[in-house]
């Protein structure tokens, strides 16, 4: 049996594609045990908006709206499929941000707001000082920009890498501090994505910014502390890497901690729903991640999410494909 504990839907992600309905269906076909649907919460400034969405001309408002429908087809799905014969459970969750204080206490709000609904949280970072780092190469490179702008300027040629460098320190630091105060204010089950920052510079390592290496590390340690869940993501493969998230090093930070994981495919329109399962698989085999160390979430008879042992999850992932 497989599951995936983060996906979402072009009917309420503006850079996805196809019906929610339709990526249910889709993952039932595949028989997955459990899906998970965890579209982005609202984000709550006009800067915020991405291109897609300002040339739509969709407002803040509409963001609400949308999670709010969101929220309404989710159980719906929720209900229709606890009597289905797919046998298949879906959990509604939500992705979150963290750009700004009080974005988080409106987001606190919002929680509390559909708590009766929610099932979890997938904690999410996309940004670093307010600048979207896995919009584009593009956005990301305007980052790093802006980063460089807080370092002195290189004296010669031959310290531009060196500039380049102390820009990226600079915006990982950011990101696992805003990581940190996310955990710490809402202690998500799962944590999405752990090592974004890299998408777009593959080849970097943590161990090569030490600064922020400690930080992610102290980071884990606290999500280990309260029992989240680190993500496997197969959604990588598909951007163009050779492994999942979180990458290895940080796979190897958690294992070295005690850390537990589990599965996404991060689905944004049906042909990703359990794309590049076996391709996840290979990886966390490769990475020597021991069986009892994928769990998945559950919704248990009191209504409340616990987190339970997969079993036979590899047999299961091997005859996907």
């Amino acid at each position: 049996m497989v599951y995936s504990h983060h996906s979402h839907s072009g009917q309420f992600c503006s850079h996805g594609a196809d019906t929610l309905e339709l990526i249910v269906a889709e993952a039932a076909r595949k028989g997955f045990k459990m899906y998970a649907l965890t579209e982005h919460c609202p984000r709550y400034c006009d800067s915020d908006l991405y291109p897609e969405e300002i040339e739509a001309k969709v407002s803040l408002q509409d963001l609400e709206e949308t999670f709010a429908k969101f929220i309404a087809e989710g159980t719906r799905l929720r209900d229709l499929y606890a009597s289905n014969e797919s046998g298949m459970e879906i959990l509604i969750g939500l992705e979150t941000e963290c750009l700004r204080t009080e974005d988080l206490d409106k987001l606190e709000q919002l929680i509390n707001k559909y708590n009766a609904d929610i099932d979890f949280i997938v904690g999410s970072v996309h940004h670093a000082d307010e600048h979207p780092i896995d919009f584009s190469k593009e956005r990301f490179e305007d980052a790093i920009t802006s980063f460089q702008t807080q370092l002195p300027e290189p004296s010669t040629d031959t310290q531009s890498e060196d500039f380049r460098q102390g820009a990226l320190s600079k915006l990982l630091e950011s990101y696992f501090t805003s990581q940190r105060t996310l955990m710490e204010r809402l202690r998500p089950q799962v944590i999405g994505h752990f090592s974004l920052p890299l998408l777009f510079t593959p080849q970097t390592r943590l161990a090569s910014h030490p600064r922020a290496l400690q930080l992610a590390k102290a980071n884990i340690e606290f999500g280990v502390s309260y029992g989240a869940l680190f993500e496997l993501s197969s959604a990588p493969f598909r951007k163009g890497w050779d492994e999942g998230w979180p990458g290895e090093e940080a796979v190897k930070m958690v294992l070295d901690m005690g850390g537990k994981f589990c599965l996404s495919d991060d689905a944004h329109k049906v042909e990703q729903v359990g794309l590049n399962y076996h391709r996840l698989l290979a990886w966390i085999q490769q990475m020597g991640i021991p069986e009892e160390r994928i769990c998945r979430l559950e919704r248990g008879e009191n209504g409340i999410v616990k987190v339970v042992e997969c079993r036979n999850l590899f047999d299961s992932m091997g005859r996907m494909y």
